[in-house]
């Protein structure tokens, strides 16, 4: 019946208890899932070897992705979430307010790298992003989301190794133009700036690139196309078919959905820009947002690199 209280009921109810609540509204929320962690995990190891192996996972997590990480010069930033919740094999994530779309962008390229990071470890997520408010007290450890009810169903109705997108039209609208604003156009530009010279330049014609945090997708058993994560386009090949060996024993073919993902991603304009005379860097991935991007200096084994003998510059358009 807690679900059907008025939302002002729940949280003055809260306070009536005595207790601090803090409630978030107009906010993404995302729900994710271990997959086989009952089959493939708790039953085939020793809890302390478990226990070792996701603690270490969420350490990684909590220090790159969950806390106040900061840029790449050092500098100290807003996290990237507003809250986590991890309990057992279930994490909940919740954005800062939407209205700011910087929020909305590093809420997705973060969740993207949290998907990237739990795969290292051996672990792949599944799950589902939605809009929402959510109450919470972490005194007497309450959490109360009638969205996050729904995310919990359609996280597992989805059958892949993925994270869809499941908002109205006018989140999807918002999220769509904080990704590729309102032109759905731009690109890039990538100098040596030891050389003071252009490598290359791209400019972007359509929305529906490999290199999109953001894709339009029929997720396996919706039954519907949806947005969903590209967290595949700028992982390393090592981890990638470490993915499919983790995948292996799941049921119901999310081996091959997935794969068919992927191989979609593979498929569209904006692979990588391919450079013959940058070893040990072969190519150069750019996820790009309105905000922000993601770059990666990948070598000839498709696995992320350093280049150090120039520096190399990455213009927005």
């Amino acid at each position: 019946m807690i679900w059907k209280l008025d939302w002002r009921v729940l949280e003055k109810l809260l306070v009536w208890l005595g207790s601090k609540v803090i409630k978030y509204k107009n906010r993404l929320l995302a729900f994710f899932d271990i997959l086989g962690f009952k089959e493939e995990h708790l039953r085939k190891k020793d809890i302390e070897t478990l226990y070792c192996e996701y603690s270490s996972f969420i350490d990684k997590a909590k220090k790159a992705i969950f806390g106040d990480v900061k840029t790449i010069y050092g500098k100290n930033t807003v996290s990237n979430f507003d809250k986590s919740i991890i309990f057992s094999d279930s994490i909940l994530l919740i954005s800062y307010d939407i209205e700011d779309i910087k929020n909305i962008n590093k809420f997705l390229l973060s969740c993207i790298t949290l998907m990237q990071e739990a795969i290292k470890h051996g672990f792949v997520l599944r799950g589902a992003i939605g809009y929402g408010e959510a109450i919470y007290n972490e005194e007497k450890n309450i959490f109360l989301s009638k969205e996050f009810a729904e995310l919990y169903t359609q996280e597992g109705k989805q059958n892949w190794a993925g994270c869809g997108i499941f908002v109205d039209y006018h989140i999807k609208e918002k999220i769509n133009n904080a990704v590729f604003g309102s032109k759905q156009l731009g690109g890039y530009k990538i100098f040596n700036e030891l050389t003071q010279t252009m490598l290359y330049e791209k400019y972007f014609e359509t929305a529906v690139r490999a290199s999109s945090p953001i894709l339009e997708y029929e997720i396996p058993n919706m039954g519907e196309t949806s947005l969903c994560l590209n967290y595949l386009f700028t992982m390393d090949e090592n981890d990638i078919n470490k993915l499919w060996h983790l995948l292996e024993n799941e049921p119901k073919g999310k081996n091959t959905t997935t794969k068919t993902f992927y191989n979609y991603i593979m498929s569209l304009d904006d692979n990588g820009v391919v450079f013959k005379n940058l070893e040990p860097i072969f190519k150069i991935k750019i996820m790009l947002t309105q905000s922000g991007a993601k770059v990666k200096f990948e070598d000839k084994c498709g696995n992320g690199t350093e280049y150090h003998g120039q520096n190399i510059s990455i213009g927005f358009i």
